[in-house]
């Protein structure tokens, strides 16, 4: 058989994904494997077991020419300190393949960049290949890179201060807060800057470093508040000054790495650099964008070019809402019903942006609660955020850029009328939709706006607590079938209770 497929591939620790490249087409594909799977942050320490999604994507391992496999220092051991053989990849995965089937390891933190197919990138991660936390590339080419023992991780720290909060006394390991780092964001809204009281952070000081800040107030009752908001603070003056060092103000600056979610830092850091582009797969899920990128540079001096606003999860198909579908669901939302949104193919990231989404009138009464005791089941303090059509956006929000990957926050212009996607500070995460990215969604919040006055719905993922964003039409009707949402719409199909 012909090989014609080059394939980039994260798939070990977490959030494993596969991103492929057909050499005579030009065809790229993409699959996150939880998305099949229904297992969140799906990983697999077996090389063999991944071939299954190059199956599900139509290839076969016999076409595979070249296979770039990001790299991680934790790959060594693995989390719990089990031996996943990294040292013997290239014999454990080659085993697999043809003899002049060919594999390349490639950078973590260099994967990240690449993912976002810009010259200059900033990534702040958790750990990379080499205990980078942090790395800066201008026009590709390294700038700065710090390790975790002198730039600690504000993804790292939050997740812990999840645990030592709202785990450790109920017995729970540590492990159990990893990916809870959107969880803790929630509390800046709650607290005050204080960065000022904050020593220097690093890996494994977590501990020591919130109890000496702790130590510096009288007043213990918003300690935990002040030091998230404070977190905050520390680390974007930490990284505004590095960036600034390396980057003019209007420089393009793309931003990868788990930290790329928070958007606190995100809009922090937009305010700086008007240019300054956190990516919808800035996380681990992207890695295998990166590596499949960074290949093609490096062995045959091709640049990948595609548009992220087009990049899709190559799960299942759910298809496209007609006009009149599309103002039936706008009525029934207008009525406050709970809807389960499902059009095409699945999001590239961990936001639901409009393809995998569950929505609701932003000003029904107790829209949140609402959302959280029919299906969400998430703390009170964590807010929703909301999608609205780009060229209304100005009209409810004090945002002057775009957000279409829903990574940056902005003040509510009338935080009374929509107080569901209101947070304490006045702040809402929210989503600019295109037309042209996204024409049934962009049409549902225009007809939506034509029976309420205001074009604007909560909008969250389409999951179930500890399960990701659902990825086949098969998953979206048992979800349904189990919560008490009230409409499910996959493609131009409407199911009701």
């Amino acid at each position: 058989m012909k090989k014609n497929i080059i394939v980039g591939l994260h798939t070990y620790i977490h959030d494993g994904s596969m991103c492929t490249y057909n050499l005579d087409n030009h065809e790229i594909k993409y699959i996150k494997f939880e998305r099949l799977t229904e297992k969140k942050r799906q990983c697999h320490n077996d090389p063999s077991i991944w071939i299954k999604y190059l199956n599900h994507l139509g290839y076969n391992h016999s076409q595979v020419k070249e296979i770039f496999v990001t790299e991680v220092l934790n790959l060594r051991k693995g989390l719990q300190g089990e031996d996943i053989g990294v040292e013997n990849l290239p014999q454990n995965m080659m085993k697999y393949f043809d003899s002049d089937t060919r594999l390349f390891l490639v950078d973590h933190h260099t994967a990240h960049f690449y993912s976002a197919g810009f010259i200059n990138g900033l990534v702040v991660d958790d750990m990379g290949s080499q205990w980078e936390t942090m790395t800066i590339f201008k026009k590709k080419q390294q700038r700065l890179k710090l390790d975790n023992f002198i730039h600690g991780c504000l993804g790292r720290h939050l997740d812990y201060l999840w645990w030592l909060w709202f785990l450790k006394d109920k017995g729970e390991s540590i492990e159990m807060a990893v990916d809870k780092a959107g969880h803790t964001m929630a509390l800046h809204g709650f607290g005050h800057d204080f960065s000022n009281k904050i020593e220097v952070i690093h890996y494994g000081n977590g501990y020591e470093a919130f109890i000496n800040f702790k130590e510096k107030f009288k007043d213990k009752q918003n300690v935990e508040n002040n030091y998230v908001t404070s977190l905050h603070h520390y680390y974007h003056k930490k990284i505004r000054n590095h960036l600034k060092r390396i980057f003019n103000k209007n420089e393009h600056i793309t931003f990868t790495g788990g930290v790329g979610h928070n958007i606190i830092l995100n809009t922090f850091l937009k305010n700086d650099f008007p240019n300054f582009e956190p990516q919808p797969h800035c996380g681990d899920e992207g890695l295998s964008i990166g590596a499949l990128r960074w290949g093609l540079k490096s062995i045959y001096g091709l640049r990948l070019k595609f548009s992220i606003e087009e990049m899709k999860q190559h799960d299942d198909n759910f298809g496209y809402a007609k006009k009149d579908t599309i103002k039936k669901v706008a009525e029934f939302l207008s009525q406050n019903k709970l809807v389960m949104w499902g059009q095409g193919w699945g999001e590239l990231g961990p936001r639901a942006l409009g393809f995998r989404s569950i929505l609701m009138n932003p000003c029904a009464p107790n829209a949140k609660d609402i959302i959280n005791e029919k299906i969400k089941k998430r703390v009170w303090f964590r807010p929703y955020g909301a999608s609205v059509p780009v060229d209304s956006c100005k009209n409810y929000f004090e945002f002057e850029f775009e957000s279409p990957w829903m990574l940056f926050q902005a003040k509510v212009k009338d935080p009374i009328k929509f107080s569901n996607i209101t947070h304490v500070d006045g702040t809402c995460r929210i989503q600019t939709v295109k037309k042209e990215v996204n024409p049934p969604y962009y049409g549902l919040l225009k007809d939506f706006e034509n029976l309420t006055g205001y074009p604007i719905l909560i909008n969250t993922s389409m999951n179930v607590p500890g399960k990701p964003i659902v990825g086949t039409r098969k998953q979206a009707k048992i979800m349904f079938d189990k919560s008490q949402a009230d409409v499910l719409v996959i493609g131009d199909k409407i199911y009701t209770k």
